[in-house]
């Protein structure tokens, strides 16, 4: 017996190394990125996807040693994951300002999380482009595919993992008990960045599964990105595209490599989302209110951001999208 855990739209998109104009495959890449937005619209999830590329499928047989890991970057409304696609501008002690491509868009589509008495699969299908090209065959992504997929128990070390670690409220941390994997039978084991995952080559095909259909998927209406800012050629023809680097870049915060967070010192001593956001990083969800404004005072935020967080309505906040909400409801 199979259950659908969620469906939602699935996007890809790639930025490029520094000083490449031109990528015509996975060494001219800085970093491969794939998000999940469900249906709900609350929030999105940019995940890192380890190798740059999708594990590979084998005709006819799931291979258990084509498997890649997924590092969750950042969880958010899906506007403040679109910021996070823009060029990324960071300082360097030996070379000063520099500043990344924006992430291009290489693929959009549908995609369901089936959970099983086995495991959970990851299941999608591409709506652009029409026919995937040089640039998805280079990153692995098919028209359809499926895949299995687990959660890492942050407490064992997996080698060629990410040593990151999600902070799981007890609740959620509680569902691993003692084992190393855990099926993605409940969606909130991906709503807290840090999380990782593990996809293994399953099927080239969906079926028998079933992917919602629910319109048409598009980037740049999701993330709020700006379409002639935004090269589109892989969505078009499947070919990779060259950056226009034309749309307002972002300050990094932490580790750039990971998508480029906008944030750091400017954004901190603001109130908004961003500094809201740089102010609860770690956070544990679902809170309250209080519980919000103590780990605000925990991370030493200013008083303007613990203010804005006193402000907003008491209620029960399940992610970062909902607190970003209320923000936007008391200013």
């Amino acid at each position: 017996m199979t259950n659908t855990v969620e469906s939602g739209e699935i996007h890809f998109f790639y930025r490029t190394r520094l000083g490449v104009r031109q990528p015509s495959g996975r060494d001219d890449l800085e970093r491969v990125f794939l998000a999940l937005v469900p249906d709900d619209g609350r929030h999105a999830r940019l995940f890192v996807i380890g190798r740059k590329h999708l594990p590979r499928i084998l005709p006819g047989e799931s291979d258990p040693s084509e498997r890649h890991w997924l590092l969750l970057s950042m969880v958010d409304a899906p506007e403040a994951v679109g910021k996070a696609l823009h060029p990324v501008r960071y300082d360097t002690e030996t070379r000063g300002e520099r500043q990344t491509s924006e992430a291009v868009p290489a693929g959009a589509g549908r995609y369901a999380i089936v959970s099983g008495d086995d495991a959970s699969q990851l299941v999608y299908r591409l709506v652009a482009p029409r026919r995937p090209g040089p640039a998805q065959e280079a990153l692995g992504i098919r028209q359809e595919a499926r895949y299995v997929i687990a959660v890492r128990n942050p407490s064992v070390e997996v080698p060629g993992f990410p040593k990151e670690k999600p902070a799981y409220p007890e609740d959620i941390a509680g569902q691993f008990a003692d084992e190393r994997w855990i099926d993605v039978s409940d969606p909130r084991l991906l709503d807290h960045e840090n999380a990782q995952l593990v996809l293994i080559g399953a099927h080239e095909e969906t079926a028998p599964f079933s992917i919602p259909d629910d319109g048409r998927p598009d980037p740049f209406a999701t993330f709020g990105l700006d379409a002639d800012a935004w090269p589109d050629e892989a969505l078009r023809s499947g070919t990779f595209a060259e950056p226009k680097e034309e749309a307002d870049p972002v300050e990094a915060r932490g580790d750039r490599s990971k998508g480029g967070r906008r944030g750091g010192a400017a954004a901190a001593k603001t109130d908004s989302a961003a500094g809201v956001a740089a102010a609860l990083k770690g956070v544990s969800f679902p809170s309250d209110r209080a519980g919000l404004v103590r780990h605000a005072q925990g991370n030493e935020a200013p008083e303007e951001v613990i203010g804005l967080l006193r402000s907003i309505p008491d209620r029960r906040f399940e992610t970062m999208a909902d607190v970003t909400k209320a923000i936007g409801e008391v200013r």
